[in-house]
């Protein structure tokens, strides 16, 4: 076996239940604070409602808890009436009630301990978790209810996250006398101009890096599978066709026209994606692997660009494996015991179980960050450099730099490269990989700059404030 497919058939089960039981773990070790939290928050709600809390300072001005109910309410009628989302009335209920509570705990665990402890992640993970045992009891256990169930935990995540961002916010303008009421108005309109540009920019990375990837099932005809009991096909032929496009790791254009197909469970052998058939045989030809959480990284020696979704990956393995009762538990159970045993021995297992899940090409970078920050504070520790200049030095600020730079460029080439057709077309028309020749396509380029990169933030986060 390849290293890719060691990974795929047996790390990334491992690696998925040691960050799911590290997640649970985080959450259980915040309970002392979620109980106190939460039933601080009930008792300044029932002191509004009965009327002892009528008189605030501009300081303590909030929006009415009257907008919040409704708002969640509106919220909730909302995402039961869009198809789109395919959450229905219990989801919708679901949503309302998970939110409220994890919204809370989230809001004051970063109040107290701050945003980068926040276990938003356990939290999201917990809501998955009840909301498919739930739909076990009910018997729902179909894609429809798959779906629904990652769409209620998502919701709950980015609500989760808001709530942290809030409390975080409140706190830093209550320290310099804002006002909370003008600061929530602000949030919320952030919140919604953000939900907007994110989504449109998520879309824009998605289809700039789907490539058409040659792959072919002998024997499986989409058109000859019937829809199944609940309701909807396991295979769907769409009314959408797609021709002219470039295949990926090849230089050729293939220019007939084929039909695309959805499979949504694992049939005949044919995993869950979307497909592009033959019209006239109906058989599958490709399959367009998506740029976000893709499974095919090269074909034939050529490197495909992919954007992983660790975290997304992880609901959906859960939401299958509990919905469909086909997940490899034996796999997962080891990465659960894995988590247990480094938290037995004094070690945060998060991070580890992170690094486990996460490819090498991802965890190797942040590794290599690891190992710098080990380096300065080595050098603090011989008192050239204090933790707090470590903690809030330009060291920090260039590698913030970095990270939003970095996301900025990322957009921007997959906005070219959305116009250009590809991203292997934008690099084909610069100027610098001609010039280059037969180092464009070399790893060691990569490597010289990465390490260049490297020394230079060292170097930086040396300097005095």
């Amino acid at each position: 076996m390849s290293p890719s497919e060691i990974r795929a058939s047996f790390v990334f089960y491992i690696g998925a239940g040691a960050v799911a039981s590290a997640g649970i773990i985080a959450l259980a070790r915040s309970l002392p604070t979620i109980i106190s939290s939460f039933s601080s928050s009930l008792k300044d709600l029932r002191d509004s409602r009965m009327g002892q809390a009528v008189s605030r300072l501009r300081t303590e001005d909030d929006l009415p808890i009257s907008l919040t109910v409704g708002g969640s309410v509106a919220l909730a009628i909302v995402l039961a009436l869009l198809p789109q989302v395919g959450v229905n009335l219990l989801g919708a209920f679901l949503i309302v009630i998970f939110g409220f509570f994890f919204a809370t705990v989230s809001s004051r665990v970063t109040g107290q301990i701050g945003s980068s402890a926040n276990p938003i992640s356990g939290m999201t993970i917990a809501a998955l978790l009840g909301t498919c045992l739930i739909f076990v009891a009910i018997g729902w256990t179909g894609v429809d209810h798959r779906v629904q169930a990652i769409s209620i935990a998502a919701v709950v995540a980015v609500a989760t996250a808001n709530a942290g961002n809030t409390s975080q916010d409140l706190k830093t303008g209550f320290l310099v006398g804002s006002t909370p009421r003008r600061q929530q108005i602000a949030i919320l309109v952030g919140a919604l101009g953000s939900a907007v540009v994110v989504g449109w920019t998520l879309t824009l990375l998605n289809r700039a890096y789907t490539y058409p990837v040659p792959e072919t099932h002998s024997g499986f005809s989409a058109a000859a599978l019937a829809p199944s009991a609940s309701g909807r096909a396991p295979v769907e032929i769409r009314p959408e066709t797609m021709s002219g496009f470039r295949i990926a790791g090849t230089d050729s254009v293939d220019r007939s026209t084929y039909q695309v197909v959805r499979v949504y469970v694992i049939t005949e052998g044919v995993a869950a994606g979307k497909y592009l058939m033959d019209p006239a045989t109906h058989e599958l030809r490709y399959v367009l692997d998506p740029g976000i959480g893709g499974r095919i990284h090269d074909y034939h020696g050529k490197n495909i660009p992919r954007l992983d979704s660790p975290k997304a990956t992880i609901m959906a393995l859960i939401t299958d494996g509990i919905l469909t009762h086909k997940l490899p538990w034996a796999l997962v159970l080891l990465g659960v015991f894995i988590t247990i045993a480094i938290e037995l021995m004094g070690v945060q297992a998060l991070p580890v179980a992170v690094g486990v899940y996460l490819p090498i090409s991802t965890s190797s970078a942040m590794f290599a960050g690891g190992v710098i920050r080990w380096l300065i504070e080595r050098r603090a520790q011989t008192g050239q450099q204090s933790i707090a200049e470590v903690e809030s030095g330009p060291g920090v600020l260039f590698s913030s730099g970095l990270i939003a730079g970095g996301a900025i460029c990322g957009i921007v080439i997959a906005g070219v490269a959305g116009v250009l057709g590809s991203a292997d077309a934008l690099a084909e028309k610069a100027p610098l990989f001609h010039a280059l020749g037969g180092l464009a396509q070399s790893s060691l380029v990569a490597y010289v700059l990465f390490a260049a990169l490297g020394v230079l933030l060292y170097r930086i986060a040396l300097r005095p404030q």
